[in-house]
C-alpha cells in the first residue's frame, strides 16, 4: 500500500493540470458540504449542553378552532395544575422574556432579562459559575428582587470579578441583589437572555380567572421512563378536568379545540429552520455527486491514456486488484489532500454564511468548525474517493489487456465501452444539475413573489425603536401618558420629520398579543367559537405615519382620550368576516369575553396588515384601541422620515434622552429592516442554492466539454475523411452539438422526473408557486440546453478546423 502511495504521488505530481483541477472541485465541493454541515449539525443534530437534553420538553396551549394554532403560550394557573397535580414531570419551569435598562443616567442600554420560576435552573440542571440559583423564597412577592447575571453580562460589568455577588444592579431604576452568575452554555436556550430575575406571582394571576390568559412560555424535564406521548396523555387528561372543574368557559373553550402540545425542547427550538436547512445539505450533496462524476471521467480518461503502462505491468504479472488498487489508491489520496482543503474552505465558508444570518438561529454562537465536523469532513473525502475512483477500477478490471497490443485502442470497441460510461456520467451530471437548479428556480421566485406582496403600510422611510416604561417610576397611567404625548409632540416638531405615532405592536417586530372579544348582538351559535384577532394599543399619529390606508369611518384624534366613550378601529377582514352586511361602523365589541368588560364603538376600517409573515401565517384579524385608553408601559415609536435620514434613529434617541435620561431606546430598526429580517430564511436559501446551482452548472458544461473533446480526439480520423470527402463545417459541428444535445436531453428528461419527485418536499418552503411550477422547469431546461451547447461549441470548432492530411496521419 505504501507503494502505490508514493507511485501514486509521484504522477499526481507529474501531471499537474490534472491534480490542481481536481483538488480545487474536491475543495470547494466538501469545503462546501463541511460548512453547511457545521450548521446542521450545531443547530440540529447536537442535544443541548444539558444533562439528559432528551428529557426536556416544551409545552404550550394551542386554539386552532380559532386560528391560534403557532406556539401559544401558557398561563401560571397551567404552571400550578402541570407541577402539582400531574406525576410526569420532574420538574416545571415558567418563563417570559422581558428586558431592563441598565447603567448610568444619560446612557442607559437595554438588557434582554428573563423573568423565570426558581424551577427553571433545576429544571435544566445548571449550576452557577459563582454564587447560587434563586430559592423558593424568591419566587414571592416581596422576595423577589434580586438577579443572576450571565456569564456574558458579569464580564462586561464585572470583569469575571467573583466580588460582585452580593452587590446591587439598578434595573430600570429597581436596585437587584446579584446572588450567581450563570455558564455561556445557558445561552444555547435564548443567546439575547443576559440576566435572569424570578417570577413572582400575585393572587390574581393565581386565580381561575387567569385560566387562558397566555403569556408565558413553559419548559419541563419528564420524569426518567415517561415519553413525551405518556405526557401528553396526562396534559390531556388535567385539561378535560379542568373544564369541568371550572366551566366558566367550558362551551367557547370547547369550540376553540383548545389543546396543549407537548413537544421536544430541541426539535421546538429548530422547528422553522430544520427543512431549510435539510434542503441546503441535500443541494450542497447534489453539487459533491456531480463533482465525483467530473472526477470519475477524469480518472476514466487518465485511465485510458495509462492503458497501454497497465497492460505491461499485467503482462510482467501484475494482477488485475493490484492494477485497480493503484488507481483507487490514487482516487483516495487526491480525496484526503481534496478534503484538507476542504476543511480550509470550510472555515471561510461558515464565516460567510454567518452575514447571511446564521449567528441569529438557534445555538448560532456555537457554530464552529470542531473534531466532530473534521471527522464528517474526512469521511466524506473517503467515501468521495472511493466512489470516484471505483469507476475506473472497474473499468480497468473489466478490460482485455491483452487487446492493447492486437489492436487500434482509438477506435476499438474497449474505446467505444468506456466513451459509453464517460457519456453516461455526463447524462447523470445534467439530471443532477437539472434537480438543483429547480430547487433554485423555485426558491427564487417564492422570494420574488414575497417581495412583492403587500405587507398593507409603507415601509419605506419609517423608521421605529421601542421603550419600555419601569413601573416603579410610571405606574400611573397619567404618567406614561404625559411621557409619550410629550415625545410624540417633539419628534412631529423635529425638521425632517413627515409624521410619528405611537402602538404597542409592531408589525415585524417580533411578538404580538391576541385575545378573545364578544361582539354586541351576535351570540355565539352552540359549539361556535368566539374571535380571537391581534389586539394593539395605537395613537393617532400611527396610522398615517406608517401609511396604513382608512378604509371607511375616522381614525383616532386626540379626544379619543380617558375622557371619551370607548372606542376602536377594526382590520378590513374583522369587517367582512363579522359585519357582511357593511354596518361595522357603530357596531360595539366588548373587550374581552366577560360581560363586565368594557365596551367599544367601531369608528373606522382600516387595511390589512401583515404582521409576522409576509406569505400569510398572521393572526385572523386585528383590532386598535387609543392607547389613552387603555395605557401600555411599553410602546414602539414609529417615526415617517423625509427620505432615508441616516440621523433620524439620533434625533429620536435625543428626544427620549431629553423626557427621561434614565430610558434606554432599543430594538431601533427601519421597518424596511424589520421585512428583510422576516426573510432572512428565505434569503439565504435562495443565495446558497444559487450558489450552488451556478457551480453545478459549470461542473455540468466541464463534463459535456470533457466528453465532447474526448470523443473529437477520438474520431479525428473520421472527421478528417469527412471533410476530405467534401463534409461542411455546418455538418460537422451538427454532429458534435447534437452529441452533446442527446446527452443534455435524456438528463434533462431523468432530472425532470427527479425534480418532480423531490421538490415536492420543499412545498412547505414556497409561497405563491408550486412544486412542478411549468415555468421554471421551462426555464431551467432551456438554460441547461444553452450550456451544453455553449460547452458542444469549442470541441466542434476544434473538429471543423483538423486538416484530412493530419487525419490520416494520426494513427
Amino acid at each position: 500500500m505504501f507503494q502505490d502511495l508514493k507511485f501514486g504521488l509521484k504522477l499526481l505530481a507529474k501531471h499537474k493540470g490534472f491534480t490542481i483541477a481536481a483538488l480545487l472541485t474536491l475543495a470547494l465541493c466538501i469545503g462546501a458540504n463541511t460548512a453547511i454541515f457545521t450548521v446542521l449539525d450545531s443547530v440540529v443534530l447536537r442535544g443541548l449542553p444539558f444533562p439528559a437534553p432528551d428529557r426536556l420538553v416544551t409545552l404550550y396551549n394551542l386554539y386552532p378552532g380559532v386560528g391560534v394554532t403557532d406556539r401559544g403560550a401558557n398561563g401560571v394557573p397551567d404552571y400550578l395544575d402541570r407541577r402539582k397535580m400531574t406525576d410526569v414531570f420532574r420538574e416545571v419551569a415558567l418563563m417570559r422574556q422581558i428586558s431592563y435598562d441598565v447603567g448610568p443616567a444619560g446612557s442607559p442600554q437595554r438588557v434582554n432579562a428573563e423573568s423565570v420560576t426558581p424551577s427553571f435552573f433545576r429544571m435544566l440542571q445548571v449550576s452557577p459559575l459563582v454564587g447560587r440559583a434563586f430559592t423558593e423564597q424568591e419566587g414571592t412577592i416581596g422576595n423577589e428582587k434580586v438577579a443572576i447575571l450571565s456569564e456574558g453580562l458579569w464580564n462586561e460589568m464585572y470583569g469575571h470579578d467573583s466580588g460582585a455577588i452580593g452587590r446591587d444592579i439598578r434595573l430600570s431604576g429597581v436596585p437587584h441583589r446579584i446572588v450567581g452568575v450563570m455558564p455561556q452554555r445557558l445561552g444555547s436556550i435564548n443567546n439575547e437572555v443576559r440576566l435572569w430575575v424570578p417570577a413572582a406571582f400575585t393572587a390574581q394571576e393565581m386565580s381561575d380567572d387567569q385560566r387562558h390568559s397566555n403569556s408565558w412560555g413553559m419548559m419541563a424535564r419528564l420524569q426518567p421512563g415517561v415519553s413525551i406521548a405518556i405526557a401528553k396523555q396526562h396534559i390531556d387528561a388535567l385539561n378535560r378536568a379542568n373544564l369541568d372543574r371550572f366551566p366558566k368557559y367550558r362551551e367557547v373553550i370547547i369550540a376553540a379545540r383548545f389543546q396543549t402540545a407537548v413537544a421536544s425542547l430541541r426539535d421546538e427550538m429548530v422547528r422553522d429552520i430544520r427543512q431549510t436547512l435539510y434542503v441546503l445539505q441535500a443541494a450542497v450533496g447534489l453539487v459533491l455527486l456531480i463533482g465525483c462524476v467530473n472526477l470519475a471521467n477524469l480518472m476514466l480518461v487518465r485511465s485510458n491514456v495509462r492503458m497501454k503502462e497497465l497492460a505491461i505491468r499485467y503482462s510482467l504479472g501484475a494482477r488485475r486488484w493490484r492494477l485497480g488498487r493503484q488507481v483507487l489508491t490514487e482516487s483516495l489520496t487526491l480525496a484526503v489532500g481534496g478534503g484538507a482543503l476542504g476543511a480550509l474552505v470550510a472555515v471561510a465558508g461558515v464565516r460567510l454564511l454567518a452575514l447571511l444570518g446564521t449567528d441569529q438561529l438557534p445555538r448560532g454562537g456555537s457554530i464552529h468548525v470542531d473534531l466532530r465536523v473534521l471527522a464528517f469532513t474526512a469521511a466524506t473525502a473517503i467515501v468521495t474517493g472511493l466512489v470516484f475512483g471505483s469507476v475506473p477500477m472497474v473499468h480497468i478490471l473489466r478490460r482485455d489487456l491483452n487487446e492493447v497490443f492486437r489492436g487500434n485502442e482509438r477506435g476499438g470497441t474497449a474505446g467505444q465501452h468506456a466513451l459509453w460510461i464517460r457519456s453516461a456520467l455526463v447524462v447523470s451530471q445534467v439530471a443532477l444539475a437539472f434537480v438543483l437548479l429547480i430547487g433554485s428556480g423555485l426558491l427564487t421566485l417564492t422570494f420574488l413573489r414575497l417581495l412583492n406582496v403587500d405587507p398593507g403600510f409603507r415601509p419605506e422611510s419609517v423608521v421605529t425603536a421601542q421603550i419600555s416604561l419601569p413601573y416603579s417610576r410610571y405606574h400611573e397611567d397619567t404618567r406614561a401618558r404625559t411621557f409619550f404625548s410629550t415625545v410624540l409632540d417633539k419628534l412631529r416638531n423635529t425638521p425632517g420629520v413627515l409624521g410619528a405615532g405611537a402602538a404597542s405592536f409592531l408589525p415585524f417586530g417580533g411578538n404580538d398579543n391576541e385575545s378573545a372579544i364578544a361582539i354586541v348582538g351576535q351570540d355565539l351559535r352552540p359549539g361556535e367559537a368566539p374571535p380571537v384577532p391581534a389586539w394593539n394599543n395605537i395613537d393617532a399619529g400611527y396610522i398615517p405615519a406608517m401609511g396604513i390606508r382608512l378604509l371607511a369611518g375616522r381614525n383616532f384624534t386626540e379626544q379619543d382620550n380617558e375622557k371619551a366613550p370607548r372606542v376602536m378601529l377594526i382590520d378590513e377582514y374583522m369587517a367582512k368576516r363579522y359585519f357582511p352586511k357593511g354596518n361595522a361602523i357603530g357596531s360595539q365589541i366588548r373587550h374581552g369575553m366577560d360581560k363586565e368588560s368594557d365596551i367599544c364603538t367601531i369608528v373606522g376600517i382600516v387595511a390589512n396588515v401583515k404582521s409576522m409573515d409576509l406569505s400569510g401565517h398572521n393572526p385572523p384579524g386585528e383590532i386598535y384601541f387609543p392607547y389613552a385608553q387603555h395605557v401600555p408601559n411599553t410602546m414602539h415609536l414609529v417615526v415617517r422620515v423625509r427620505g432615508d435620514d441616516p440621523a433620524a434613529i439620533a434625533s429620536i434617541r435625543r428626544q427620549v434622552l431629553a423626557a427621561d435620561p434614565e430610558l434606554a431606546m432599543f430594538d431601533a430598526k427601519t421597518m424596511t429592516e424589520r421585512i428583510a429580517s422576516s426573510l432572512l430564511n428565505q434569503r439565504a436559501a435562495m443565495a446558497l442554492c444559487l450558489t450552488f446551482g451556478a457551480l453545478a452548472l459549470l461542473l455540468s458544461a466541464v463534463g459535456i466539454y470533457g466528453v465532447l473533446a474526448y470523443t473529437v480526439t477520438q474520431r479525428t480520423r473520421e472527421f478528417g475523411i469527412r471533410v476530405a470527402l467534401g463534409a461542411g463545417a455546418r455538418d460537422v459541428i451538427g454532429m458534435v452539438v447534437g452529441n452533446g444535445l442527446r446527452m443534455a436531453a435524456l438528463g434533462l428528461a431523468l432530472g425532470a422526473v427527479g425534480a418532480f419527485l423531490l421538490t415536492r418536499f420543499m412545498a412547505a418552503m414556497l409561497y405563491g408557486v408550486k412544486p412542478a411550477d411549468p415555468g421554471v422547469f421551462a426555464v431551467v431546461a432551456v438554460i441547461l440546453a444553452l450550456v451544453a451547447v455553449t460547452a458542444s461549441l469549442i470541441p466542434s470548432i476544434r473538429a471543423v478546423r483538423i486538416r484530412p492530411s493530419t487525419a490520416l496521419r494520426y494513427e
